[in-house]
């Protein structure tokens, strides 16, 4: 079990709300439709895409992370 330090969490913050942003200013740009709402829907489709590979890759970077030490099934109750 780990759990993730402050500059880990703060890093993804980051990283994300500058992904986030770049996908809504491509999808915003290249108004790909008239309507707003099938921009806006787009814009969350692409945006569920990209945070699942975002969140599938930070999975695998061990940096942040911090090995949670004593009884695990203290740690699983949440305690």
């Amino acid at each position: 079990m780990y759990r993730e330090t402050k500059a880990r969490i703060w890093t993804k913050v980051i990283i994300w709300r500058l992904l986030a942003t770049a996908n809504s200013f491509m999808v915003l740009i290249s108004a790909l439709q008239d309507k707003p709402i099938t921009n806006a829907i787009l814009m969350n489709i692409t945006g569920m895409a990209i945070y699942y590979w975002y969140e599938r890759i930070w999975n695998n970077i061990s940096w942040g992370r911090v090995k949670i030490k004593g009884n695990s099934s203290k740690a699983k109750k949440g305690k």
